[in-house]
């Protein structure tokens, strides 16, 4: 595709604008939010698990998600099509605790996964698309301050969406009874569907390519991608810390709602000041991307997000530090797609990306599910309650993270600049 000045404007306002709605949406209807409506219905450790990994479980899937457009249905029709199903799935969540419709809150609970899986694999499929169409229409030497930009809308979106729901759920918490205030939870989930369902609305404001099916793709070309020594070591670090965030991602999720009893306002609250962060920093992490490559901006962001969990070991106050030392999640993020398809021609970033994410998703949801016996091994059931107990939980996440830095480090020299 050959870009014109204003086609790259199109397509940088439009994807801008979808970034920021989607966010939104993200941010009304997080994970944070469904554990939370899933723990009030009675879930335990092993069933927040479940609404850990299972999407990323069910999302090795999307490596079929570039054969969709050999339909012949575009870019754009195959993306909005895929992000409005995954809206339609959102809206499905509030049935899933209307009392009397199952037989039991372990069925209300198997239909909350079940929904929330349905809901990410429509979004997985949606998302590799759109990545790989914008990398049509964006120039290779001005991708990082592309999706520096694009991540500074999507953290304002989601900057307002935890602080919506945040607010919104502590108000209509003291409103219930506390076996009622499961309530508040799939309310918050309708609203993050509906600006979702809205957020499909810039995409059409965005140049479709003239070329639109990639060449046909099978698993062995895409594992090919990978067989360079720049991408073998950054596939093992994508799976090392996709690996290390499964194996310790059960007490994080459960350690702000047992271990500090602490309504859904501050996980939410430091969640939307992580997303402020994250939004002033990401336009100067493009930029430094343009100019220096990726390798050692990612390697940067590795180690100060790593750092996080350990700063849970002091109570509220280390909660609220951990979760701003994942501002650093902006380097990661930026650099991410970038990296993965450093080396490939436009047409042909759909594999690659749908393999990568695939790949990586399958490895997080895999440790996830061993995650509460990690859990179990560290902290006992009867102990959750006591902050202290968590402490070398979150020392040992924290090295096993710090770690990943590992492969990025072992990266040639004179492959690691971006294209």
């Amino acid at each position: 595709m050959n870009q014109t000045s204003a086609d790259i404007e199109a397509t940088s306002r439009g994807a801008n604008r979808n970034g920021g709605l989607w966010a939104l949406g993200n941010g009304l209807a997080s994970t944070t939010l469904v554990s939370y409506f899933a723990q009030s219905l009675g879930a335990q450790s092993a069933s927040v698990s479940w609404i850990i990994a299972a999407p990323k479980l069910v999302g090795v899937l999307r490596w079929f998600a570039p054969n969709l457009l050999q339909l012949g249905f575009g870019y754009r029709k195959t993306s909005t099509a895929a992000f409005l199903l995954s809206t339609f799935f959102l809206l499905l969540l509030p049935l899933c605790a209307v009392p009397n419709l199952w037989p039991s809150a372990t069925a209300a609970i198997c239909a909350i996964v079940a929904c929330w899986c349905l809901y990410h694999l429509a979004e997985y499929f949606g998302h590799v698309i759109f990545i790989a169409w914008l990398m049509q229409g964006i120039p290779p030497s001005i991708r990082g301050r592309f999706f520096g930009h694009r991540e500074r809308w999507q953290t304002a979106g989601n900057l307002i969406g935890y602080l919506f729901a945040g607010t919104l759920g502590a108000i209509l918490r003291n409103a219930f009874e506390v076996d009622m205030r499961w309530i508040t939870y799939p309310f918050l989930a309708v609203y993050g569907a509906i600006a979702i369902g809205v957020s499909v609305i810039p995409l059409w404001s965005i140049p479709e390519p003239k070329t639109v099916a990639p060449p046909t793709h099978s698993l062995w070309d895409d594992w090919q991608h990978w067989s360079g020594p720049r991408a073998r070591w950054f596939l093992l670090y994508g799976t090392w810390f996709s690996a290390a965030n499964g194996l310790f991602s059960t007490l994080l999720s459960i350690y702000p709602y047992r271990g500090l009893e602490v309504s859904l306002l501050i996980p939410l609250g430091v969640a939307a000041a992580m997303r402020l962060g994250q939004s002033l920093i990401s336009r100067r992490v493009g930029s430094t991307i343009d100019r220096v490559g990726w390798q050692w901006v990612m390697i940067t962001g590795q180690v100060i997000t790593a750092l996080g969990p350990v700063m849970f070991c002091f109570g509220t106050p280390g909660y609220i530090a951990g979760n701003l030392a994942w501002i650093a999640y902006a380097l990661i993020n930026v650099a991410l797609p970038i990296a993965v398809v450093d080396g490939r021609s436009d047409r042909s970033a759909a594999p690659p990306l749908a393999l990568y994410f695939a790949w990586t998703g399958l490895v997080f949801a895999a440790t996830a599910l061993m995650g509460p016996l990690v859990a179990d091994w560290f902290v006992a059931t009867a102990d959750r309650s006591d902050p202290h107990a968590y402490n070398w939980y979150f020392i040992v996440a924290t090295l096993v993270r710090l770690t990943a830095i590992i492969p990025l480090l072992m990266l040639p020299a004179e492959t690691t600049r971006s294209k």
